[in-house]
């Protein structure tokens, strides 16, 4: 048996395998005498059968398991003999086989990249001081506040503010002519009475609405003008626009709960500086939060540069693929339309392209120093992450698994290793050097490392 590598591609080998026509007539008078003695021909006991009968009846059959045998045999001893991890086979092109001639057969293989690891324990990384200021606590509370406010009617005299909730009367038109009479779908939108919206941006019932009626008094009124997109709902409008002349009628402002004791009973806390506490605590942990991960990126992209690595052409395609499904759904999920989603579609999956190749690189590392770590994952770690993703479905793991369209081995294998990498990269952050103003390690670090 010949067996030659070539390269073809940065981790991709092109691999062909060869046969002498000896071999296979060895290989084949095996299997004949293993037909032979098994074989069953009409008038004769097993093994009794003439040889050369047993060959005109199953050679096809021979031939056809030869194939297999001497691909597989090929196969195994040229990995063997290279020590290559295959990750991806391809364009597989082989000869026929025929018992008194040479077999060959050629593989193209996406082979695991061999790299040298750098030195990975004591990685420098910045660690910035986590401090929450009275000022942010002041400004998460008004937040929070806000949020809890009610639209009361209000009793000086003055303008509508940015926020208010204003009641108003109004008459559209397009043209000169009354908006309902350009489609039956803009009927419901040429005429609005005791019609409540608020004057912002965001939330106005058409987005430059709202924020028109800023600084009108209740009796005014202003004719308001709004240009219909071309990706309008109402297709008759699209380009067109409208003018709505309206009157404000009654101003609404959202008032802040009073903090009293009533309003700290019912946040189980005795007073506002308890209060502040809380808040500042909520704070804290998310900043230490954000902390850590930065951290933990900052130590990621460290790790990975320190290494020129070819990464397999085949898991990049299949990261790259995985990584545009996840963007094009995040942009389904926040609305943007399908058209804006295609003509971007090639700058999605240059930018997936470049972060898949980083995510495959970093793969391998994580994976190399794993196993030099000797840090491993339990199957009771594997089953508790697996009925934690099911629970968060409100399903069981069988149902979830059917809902996701996974096997289960399949899926044991997929968290088994991400729970590997995780335990890998808090590895690297508990042996990192830290420095800068923050060096020690914030809680959260600890907890999770605890955890695990």
């Amino acid at each position: 048996m010949n067996v030659t590598f070539d390269n073809v591609g940065p981790s991709r080998r092109r691999l062909k395998v060869e046969f002498s026509a000896q071999e296979v007539r060895q290989e084949y008078d095996e299997s004949l005498a293993v037909y032979a003695k098994q074989a069953r021909i009409k008038g004769f006991r097993p093994g009794r059968a003439p040889v050369e009968m047993i060959r005109r009846q199953y050679d096809k059959d021979i031939l056809s398991a030869l194939r297999d045998h001497l691909l597989a045999k090929g196969y195994h001893q040229a990995l063997k003999e290279y020590h290559f991890e295959s990750v991806a086979e391809m364009d597989l092109q082989q000869s026929d086989v025929k018992a008194d001639e040479p077999y060959s057969f050629s593989l193209t293989m996406d082979v695991a990249p061999e790299f040298e690891l750098p030195i990975y324990k004591g990685i420098s990384v910045e660690a910035k001081k986590v401090e929450v200021s009275d000022d942010a606590v002041t400004q998460a509370l008004d937040r929070y506040l806000e949020g809890m406010g009610k639209y009361l009617d209000i009793e000086e005299d003055r303008p509508v503010q940015q926020n208010d909730m204003v009641a108003v009367d109004y008459t559209a038109t397009v043209d000169g002519q009354p908006m309902a009479a350009f489609s039956e779908k803009a009927k419901s939108l040429g005429e609005g009475r005791d019609f409540w919206v608020i004057a912002n941006q965001e939330y106005s019932f058409l987005p430059e609405f709202g924020p028109q009626l800023i600084g009108l008094k209740v009796g005014d009124s202003k004719e308001i003008s709004i240009t219909f997109n071309e990706k309008g709902p109402i297709e008759e409008l699209r380009d067109k626009t409208a003018v709505f002349s309206t009157t404000v009628k009654k101003i609404r402002a959202r008032q802040k709960p009073v903090m009293d004791e009533a309003f700290f009973k019912s946040m189980d806390v005795k007073d506002e500086a308890e209060l502040r506490e809380v808040f500042k605590g909520m704070l804290q942990r998310e900043a230490e939060r954000t902390e850590a991960s930065r951290r933990r990126m900052e130590l990621l992209d460290k790790l990975r540069n320190s290494v020129q690595m070819d990464v397999p052409e085949s898991e990049v395609q299949d990261e790259t693929n995985h990584m545009i499904y996840e963007m094009v759904n995040e942009n389904v999920r926040r609305g943007v339309e399908e058209k804006e989603i295609r003509d971007n579609l090639p700058k999605i999956t240059e930018s997936a392209k470049t972060a898949a190749a980083d995510r495959v690189k970093l793969r391998y590392l994580l994976r190399a120093i794993a196993k030099k770590e000797n840090i491993s994952v339990s199957d009771v770690d594997v089953s508790a992450l697996l009925q934690a993703h099911a629970q968060q479905a409100n399903m069981s793991v069988k149902d979830w698994l059917k809902h996701i369209k996974r096997k289960e081995v399949e899926m044991r294998n997929a968290l088994r290793k991400d729970l590997q990498s995780d335990k890998t990269v808090a590895f690297l952050l508990e042996n990192a050097t830290l420095t800068g103003d923050g060096a020690e390690p914030p809680k959260t670090e600890e907890k999770k490392e605890k955890a695990e």
